[in-house]
């Protein structure tokens, strides 16, 4: 449970980070924004977040094959997708046309890039820890 939750924390952190990057670019062309969004995209954020630590703790016991690993990557975003959209409905983000469902599907798309790079940056940062740490043990015995 502990690890969930520091996951969670991760994800919510890194989610965040590109929704805020994402509505930024977005909202440029405005001269104000309307104070009630900051609540409404931490809680977009922690939605999110929530989905995808609980994709990714799943593990399965056997490896998953590219296939299936690019199938389940596709329906992670499709509901990440789902998700936007409806509170965006909810929260009056965008208009529930077809161009509005564009502009989340490329929106989501473009979270997605971000926590996708932050996340490698992150697990290259621990992969060099644990290996020099490895290396260390080693040169002890």
């Amino acid at each position: 449970m502990k690890n969930f939750l520091l996951d969670l924390l991760k994800w919510f952190l890194i989610i965040n980070t590109g929704i805020m990057v994402i509505v930024w670019i977005n909202l440029m062309g405005y001269d104000d924004i309307w104070t009630a969004i900051f609540p409404q995209i931490m809680g977009a954020s922690f939605v999110t977040a929530l989905v995808t630590t609980a994709f990714f703790s799943i593990n399965p016991k056997k490896p998953i094959s590219v296939p299936v690993r690019i199938l389940l990557t596709f329906a992670h975003y499709l509901i990440l997708c789902v998700i936007i959209m409806g509170m965006g409905s909810v929260f009056d983000w965008f208009e529930l046309t077809l161009n509005g469902c564009i502009m989340v599907a490329l929106s989501v798309a473009g979270v997605y890039l971000i926590a996708t790079v932050i996340s490698i940056i992150l697990s290259k940062g621990e992969a060099d820890e644990m290996t020099k740490a490895l290396k260390h043990f080693n040169n002890e015995d």
